[in-house]
């Protein structure tokens, strides 16, 4: 059946969450969202509870993907801008869950370029000493807001908060602090240089593998940064032969944390995203080339292979 928007409203206000296998074809006319559908989601956006507003994001986010058109080298992402500034504004005018959640929409699922439409938003957000759209202002690259976050960051109640100082950072860096980028930048190297043996496992010997985890962590804060000198750091790590662990249970290359870094700065690029063989891999690598300027020596490496461990071992059969 298909929904209107005052339809989707009634069951949010009932306690319903949005179901992501429901048509949102009734909203859309002539490619975009309804006007006056538009105008009763982004109301109700803006005066309804946490729990709507949370599911109203989520149907939002639906609409914006499914009115992109995806090409055989692009992933559908938000681009239409009544559904952009519904989540920018409306999004953040109550903090809570569902401002988070747009939040987490807008960086995901949107473009840099699309984002810094409403870079004057997130200016006077930040001189006001607010840091909700610190995070948009940092892929937005809104290098106009860096003195505003600067100042944000010496505010007791931000430097008190560690979680609240790693965003500040990467925010400062983001936007022009290049002491803060080299710092890291160089945490990449010194923890792929640290990288401790790689753990145990009951099921093959590890011999002298290194543990990359902690190189994958810091190559996705590279990818929030997003300028291009980190990117072409992130570049580098195409090429790694580390894995990540999570011991006892599975381990991954390394490689696939330096591409999700990638997505989060070019998320309609399909070249980005689980490359196939070794052409999907130099696919990426070229894409690097084109794109930040990276140069890589040689062909193209074998990736490690992922392993997913076994849940149980099996006895070893005896020979009669």
């Amino acid at each position: 059946m298909q929904k209107t928007a005052q339809k989707f409203i009634q069951e949010f206000r009932r306690g319903e969450d949005f179901n992501q296998n429901d048509s949102v074809s009734a909203v859309v006319v002539n490619g975009r969202l309804s006007p006056l559908d538009l105008i009763l989601l982004t109301k109700e956006l803006g005066v309804g509870n946490s729990e709507v507003r949370k599911n109203l994001v989520d149907l939002l986010e639906k609409i914006g993907i499914e009115l992109d058109t995806p090409t055989p080298d692009k992933f559908p992402v938000i681009r239409d801008k009544s559904i952009l500034r519904a989540l920018v504004v409306e999004g953040f005018l109550k903090d809570d869950a569902a401002s988070e959640s747009a939040a987490r929409v807008l960086t995901r699922r949107v473009k840099p370029s699309d984002l810094a439409l409403f870079k004057d938003t997130y200016i006077m957000s930040l001189q006001e000493s607010k840091g909700d759209y610190l995070s948009l202002a940092s892929k937005a690259k809104v290098t106009r807001a860096l003195p505003f976050v600067e100042r944000l960051a010496q505010l007791p109640r931000w430097q008190s908060d560690p979680e609240r100082q790693d965003a500040i950072k990467i925010a400062q860096a983001a936007l022009g602090n290049i002491l803060l980028e080299e710092q890291f930048i160089n945490s990449v190297r010194d923890a792929e240089v640290m990288a401790p043996p790689a753990p145990p496992n009951r099921f093959y010997n590890v011999g002298t593998a290194k543990d990359g985890s902690e190189v994958a962590k810091r190559l996705k804060i590279l990818g929030r940064i997003g300028t291009r000198r980190s990117l072409l750091t992130v570049c580098e790590y195409l090429r790694s032969p580390l894995k990540s662990y999570v011991p006892q249970v599975s381990e991954r290359s390394v490689r696939y944390a330096a591409l999700e870094a990638l997505l989060f700065n070019f998320p309609d690029e399909r070249v980005l995203h689980d490359p196939i063989g070794l052409a999907g891999w130099s696919a990426a690598e070229d894409f690097c080339r084109v794109h930040l300027g990276a140069v890589f020596d040689g062909p193209t490496p074998d990736i490690p292979p992922d392993q997913a461990y076994p849940t149980k071992v099996l006895p070893t059969p005896v020979r009669k």
